[in-house]
């Protein structure tokens, strides 16, 4: 996982790694948030949002991913 990889990748690897599981054993991201939404609007040099973030639950955990796209998963 890098920095450069999709937020939403970097997401679901990042639960998969606490849960340890294989990011495939989860369930889909799509089925709780628009990932292509996620993607584009949070955390790129270029997105349209200077404050804000977006709360929601997977597999388990609360997610609040920042405009700057940092989360935090608890």
């Amino acid at each position: 996982m890098t920095p450069q990889d999709p937020l939403s990748i970097r997401l679901v690897t990042e639960i998969s790694r606490l849960e340890g599981v294989e990011p495939f054993e989860l369930p889909p991201l799509e089925d709780c948030v628009d990932t292509e939404s996620l993607d584009s609007l949070f955390g790129r040099p270029d997105a349209p949002f200077h404050e804000g973030e977006v709360k929601f639950r997977y597999a388990g955990y609360d997610v609040t991913v920042k405009y700057t796209g940092e989360f935090d998963i608890a």
